[in-house]
């Protein structure tokens, strides 16, 4: 895509998309972002929908237990993990999708001239096609 050194790219413009909808898909979706940066000059998010365990909920994209006191994390691996996604996931994953088009679609209504480095390394590129 991208090189660093390249002059006519707008690398602020790329950080910045990058972290918007990273933080944003954590903050007002719980979305399970393991990261999210700038590389090639492109916006990479690396993520994940729905909610698979308590930990999911109150650590989205954290990938350690060491938050829980070792009972709560027995408690989350032997039952909570097998009841949450029942109970949680038919209504928060198609909100999570909307989340992640709306952000998406934001940084496209700010950045017109970047939209290809935007969508070209994202996830679900299936859920960007109409945007």
């Amino acid at each position: 895509m991208h090189y660093w050194g390249d002059k006519n790219v707008d690398w602020e413009g790329i950080n910045f998309a990058a972290e918007y909808i990273g933080k944003n898909l954590r903050r007002w979706g719980r979305v399970s972002v393991r990261d999210y940066k700038e590389k090639y000059g492109s916006v990479r998010i690396y993520l994940s929908f729905g909610w698979y365990s308590l930990l999911n909920i109150t650590h989205p994209g954290y990938m350690s237990y060491w938050v829980y006191p070792n009972w709560l994390h027995l408690l989350d691996c032997d039952y909570l993990s097998k009841i949450i996604p029942v109970i949680f996931n038919w209504f928060i994953i198609p909100y999570q999708v909307w989340l992640y088009r709306k952000l998406y679609s934001d940084m496209l209504k700010k950045y017109p001239h970047l939209k290809k480095e935007i969508l070209c390394c994202a996830d679900y590129p299936e859920l960007l096609k109409r945007i």
